[in-house]
């Protein structure tokens, strides 16, 4: 399957294609908006290791827009004949699985829709581990970092959860069972979170083992328990999706540490999302840099920390990625930790870099929980021993993680209480526009902490809700009567703080004075004289300025269903069971009407065999 990042889609104005967290292009007109939404298709794949990472697929990841028709979309994925695996509503990510047909043009009608905001592939993701001696007989790691300062001033809280979203953990190994108090297996979807691979019970051993019990190894945070989190398959890969869902439902089980040593995530739109959501909750996720050991463009996010792994004499590992995206280092060579069936072994890896961080986080959290995730973040990196050039380097990040340094800054650190209310403004349409058809509402929404949602309401009522940035809805005027409207939204901060109401009034074109164009329709599939057999999906496309009405379908002349349909534009489809017609050629007609009483048809032949 070709790879491709769409730039242009079947729309009639050009396309302003933006990254998350971008601010979105206002080319609306203050005089007249009537636009099929902006949708962000493939835009991970302009990194070019994502672009060559692979994917499901027969898979689309897909984020519709708030406030998008539901019967809309729902008629929509079935005339494409895609079924939803999952829906992670908590970032509006549906999981499609595509039955057939061409990907690319299942992309390109999602793109079209004016429906979708984001479209994405499910990446597969690798562990990032590389295994070598077993039984390796110390824990220099945990000096480097200077940990047993740290403990002397606490070893952790069992109120601060750290989740490993990882293969699972083994639950029976005797430095790890004691410290698990829940999990999830995301992949298969129940509650089976033994390890099927290995790499978590390392991850877990590393971050949170049992400690100071006689036995075994020291975790970096001693008393803190864990949330055994499977997201990968037996092979221990994961996707995009599971990943994201993974860190999502740590949320949901009260995690303050979240744990994902997999790559390359550092350009990964929809993990971004959820450990955008983990941050604005209260939550850090901690992600491992890579073990390609190349230098990479990307910037990362600040909703969460990337690791990378020193080697010896506190030089980065060769293994390491580097770039602007990285945080923090910590040591990554020569790791004690717990292995699968009660064993111990020592692993290299920038997956074990990233738990000996997530652990001092618990650390810094145990000794302070009222501190929200950037302090932590704060702590964490303003303690850093510094070892490449001066300040934040591309190699390097911030330095060395420091445990000790940390928590006594933790400890000296307070955040006020959130009493402010977010600001908040619509920036797309502009106050009396004319608006016609599916429409793009931008909004720009801001807060000391974070922006918990933004709801649109249209003359008062609420309409839609999203919970992401870049804050964006789409309404269909038709819908609506015509005439004047107030748009007006408001923003809620995570301390429970809404802004003052934010508005525009506008006037929606109704579909009898949207003027004069007659409906169209034309085929979709199948082609022209195919032969077929069995039941037969036909597929078509409707639009009509005026708004549409119904859409009549005829085998050889007789009707034999008819629809309502709204919008503007639609795919529509009939289910034709040919096992009741003869062999030889038949006529299928789609007859479109529209709300002014305007029809028009088209006609298909198709062989019956």
């Amino acid at each position: 399957m070709r790879r491709f990042l769409l730039l242009a889609l079947l729309a009639p104005s050009a396309l302003v294609f933006t990254c998350a967290g971008c601010s979105v292009t206002d080319t609306t007109s203050a005089a007249s908006v009537s636009d099929i939404p902006e949708t962000l298709v493939f835009v991970d794949d302009a990194d070019p290791t994502l672009a060559t990472q692979p994917f499901a697929a027969d898979e689309l990841l897909v984020q519709p827009f708030p406030g998008a028709d539901a019967q809309a979309l729902t008629s929509l994925l079935a005339d494409l004949n895609l079924l939803v695996l999952s829906d992670t509503s908590d970032i509006g990510l549906l999981q499609l699985s595509v039955q057939g047909g061409d990907v690319d043009q299942v992309v390109t009608a999602l793109s079209a829709s004016g429906l979708i905001e984001e479209i994405h592939r499910n990446y597969e993701m690798e562990a990032e581990a590389i295994p070598d001696d077993l039984f390796f007989t110390n824990q220099q790691y945990l000096e480097t970092i200077d940990a047993p300062s740290a403990w002397d001033e606490t070893v952790g809280s069992e109120d601060i959860i750290i989740a490993i979203v990882d293969s699972g953990i083994d639950t029976t190994h005797a430095d790890l069972e004691d410290k698990i108090i829940d999990g999830w297996n995301i992949f298969d979807n129940n509650d089976d979170f033994e390890d099927v691979a290995g790499h978590g019970t390392q991850a877990a051993g590393v971050a949170a083992a049992q400690s100071d019990n006689a036995i075994g190894i020291a975790g970096v945070a001693w008393d803190n328990p864990i949330l055994a989190i499977r997201a990968t398959n037996t092979r221990g890969r994961s996707t995009s999706r599971s990943l994201a869902a993974g860190i999502l439902w740590a949320v949901a089980n009260d995690a303050k540490v979240i744990n994902v040593s997999f790559a390359p995530l550092w350009s990964n739109s929809v993990v971004r999302a959820a450990a955008e959501q983990a941050f604005n909750r209260g939550s850090l996720v901690v992600i491992s840099a890579g073990n390609g050991g190349r230098s990479r463009k990307a910037s990362g996010y600040p909703e969460a920390l990337f690791v990378g792994a020193l080697g010896n004499g506190d030089r980065i590992a060769t293994f390491s990625d580097r770039g602007a995206f990285v945080d923090l280092v910590s040591p990554g060579t020569g790791i004690r930790t717990t292995e699968m069936g009660g064993e111990y072994g020592s692993v290299n890896g920038t997956s074990f870099a990233a738990p000996t961080v997530a652990g001092v986080a618990a650390l810094a959290w145990s000794i302070n929980p009222d501190l929200r995730p950037a302090s932590i973040v704060n702590a964490l990196t303003a303690t850093a021993v510094d070892l490449g050039d001066r300040g934040k380097d591309d190699t390097y990040g911030f330095g060395l993680v420091d445990a000790f340094e940390t928590v006594l800054l933790a400890v000296e650190s307070a955040d006020d209480p959130d009493r402010t209310s977010p600001t908040v403004r619509i920036t797309k349409p502009r106050n009396g526009a004319s608006l016609k058809g599916k429409t793009t509402i931008a909004v720009t929404a801001t807060d000391d902490s974070a922006v918990a949602d933004v709801v649109l309401s249209v003359d008062s009522i609420p309409i839609a809700t999203d919970t992401r940035s870049p804050f964006r809805f789409v309404i269909d005027t038709t819908t609506f009567d015509g005439g004047d409207h107030t748009l007006s939204v408001v923003a809620t901060d995570f301390a429970g703080n809404a802004s003052s109401e934010a508005r525009v009034d506008v006037r929606f074109s109704s579909a009898s004075s949207s003027g004069g164009s007659a409906p169209s329709v034309s085929f979709r599939s199948p082609s022209e004289g195919t032969r077929v057999s069995g039941n037969v999906t036909i597929s078509a496309t409707v639009s009509a300025d005026a708004g549409l009405s119904t859409v009549e379908w005829f085998v050889d002349g007789e009707a034999v269903v008819v629809n309502s349909v709204t919008g503007q534009s639609s795919g529509v489809s009939y289910l034709w069971r040919t096992a009741d017609e003869e062999s030889g050629s038949h006529e299928i007609t789609v007859l479109i009407t529209d709300l002014q009483g305007n029809q028009s048809s088209a006609k298909l032949e198709l062989n019956v065999s």
